[in-house]
């Protein structure tokens, strides 16, 4: 791998000396001095104060989650129903987005150093079970496949919506895609429903075959999967079939699913399924680093001290520093608004362009131009 050269002028700006010469660097280092640079702005006292932040932010979501539900079952007028059912979508998908994502990354509890999954982390993580889903599989799919193989087409499974949508270049291109830019959104609706249904699939499928380290899944894994999925059918409809008609809970589970589905989808797409992210496929060799490529296939969006952008990153686990998390996975949402300007400028030392989407409306755009660009070329 060739060295890069680039030029350093930020020191020089700040004090009014002429700019830098130009100075070689090894590519090879970006991680390196990435990880290096990031540690050394995260102290102790800052990652507690995250930990801290974050810990009182799952206890709000779980409180959320829960008076919703029951909100649901008290229910008695359909405009209170249809305000219960919505906010329990809504608190359903900050869940995942909130406290499932972080325990599973081993990021909401201190763990001084250790990659395992610390017991703390896991059991908080057991919260994807209260969305139908499983933390085993989440797992298994989003952090070791996801993070390891990001928009690697024939790996990364956040990519593949075959045959519904193209969202990659290397992919298939079927006539219909011509109108996913239109259809896709409505689609996002059965995000949370396709993810219960992957998850037994998944299951099965490793059985047969085994997962990427050949392990097969054991009696225990399947009982787990299934006990939890039939606890969660009986808490989101048989408990309600008890208080209201059939057909109300039919219509109230398929709007609850149906806005998680949405938001689910939707940002989960919005960092990495944009014009600006790079994809290739699993035959292709890798022409850089890891950490420059989690930099080229991923996009923030959203940054910034308004309203707005504070309610996003609030409200999606600080997913809108997409990039931060993918670099570092086990440090805490909560802290990646203090480490962005680290990781920017490391980044342009490097002539690594770290891309940020300016507002929540920008990000869209791309993602529907990006759909549609693909859908029609």
């Amino acid at each position: 791998m060739s060295e890069r050269t680039v030029r350093t002028r930020a020191e020089a700006a700040s004090n009014g000396s002429p700019p830098a010469t130009d100075v070689a660097v090894d590519p090879r280092r970006f991680g390196l001095e990435l990880n290096a640079a990031v540690e050394e702005h995260l102290d102790e006292a800052t990652l507690d104060r995250a930990h801290r932040r974050i810990q009182r932010k799952a206890l709000i979501v779980a409180g959320w989650y829960l008076a919703s539900y029951f909100v649901v079952l008290l229910a008695g007028s359909w405009w209170i129903g249809i305000i219960a059912c919505v906010s329990l979508g809504v608190s359903m998908a900050a869940v995942g987005f909130n406290i499932q994502h972080d325990a599973n990354h081993n990021a909401l509890f201190r763990t001084r150093g250790t990659k395992r999954l610390s017991a703390p982390n896991r059991a908080v993580g057991w919260s994807m079970y209260a969305l139908g889903g499983s933390a085993a599989q989440w797992i298994k799919g989003h952090v070791h496949v996801h993070h390891s193989s990001t928009n690697v087409v024939g790996k990364d499974d956040d990519i593949e919506l075959a045959p519904f949508a193209r969202l990659a270049p290397q992919q298939t291109r079927y006539p219909w895609h011509r109108g996913q830019h239109l259809y896709l959104w409505a689609l996002y609706c059965f995000t949370a429903g396709s993810i219960m249904v992957a998850d037994v699939v998944g299951i099965v499928s490793q059985s047969i075959a085994g997962d990427r380290h050949g392990k097969r899944p054991s009696v225990a894994d399947y009982t787990v999967l299934f006990a939890t999925k039939a606890a969660f059918v009986v808490a989101m409809v048989v408990v309600p079939l008890l208080l209201h008609p059939w057909w109300i809970v039919l219509l109230g589970i398929g709007l609850t699913l149906a806005v998680t589905g949405l938001l689910l989808g939707v940002v989960f797409q919005l960092a990495h399924a944009v014009e600006q992210a790079d994809f290739r496929t699993s035959d292709e060799r890798l022409e850089c680093t890891w950490h420059e490529w989690q930099v080229r296939s991923t996009v923030d969006f959203c940054h910034g001290k308004g309203p707005v952008a504070r309610l996003v990153t609030w409200y999606t686990g600080g997913l809108n520093y997409q990039t931060e998390h993918h670099l570092f996975p086990r440090v805490p949402h909560t802290a990646y608004p203090h480490i962005t300007d680290v990781v920017r400028a490391v980044c342009a030392r490097y002539e690594i362009p770290h891309q940020v989407q300016l507002t929540l409306r920008a990000a869209v755009a791309s993602h529907y131009r990006h759909l549609r660009r693909l859908g029609q070329a």
